[in-house]
């Protein structure tokens, strides 16, 4: 759980004040203010060692089964 910066995605672990319910780096409002938003930090995801199979490819139609045939 922690701050990151909004368009950068840098992590954020100094101050922070909030302005009109939203939140933003420094003490203070400045010119160098970037907004945050909050982000729950999880546990990186390990892919499964079990290869998913390839999808099946449809069954070809009859002779007939169609107006052009």
């Amino acid at each position: 759980m922690a701050w990151k910066i909004k368009h950068t995605d840098d992590v954020w672990d100094g101050p922070t004040h909030e302005l009109a319910g939203r939140f933003y780096t420094g003490a203070t409002r400045t010119a160098e203010s970037r907004p945050l938003v909050w982000f729950e930090a999880s546990k990186p995801v390990t892919p499964s060692s079990k290869p998913k199979p390839a999808p099946k490819k449809a069954a070809p139609k009859p002779k007939g089964a169609t107006a052009w045939d």
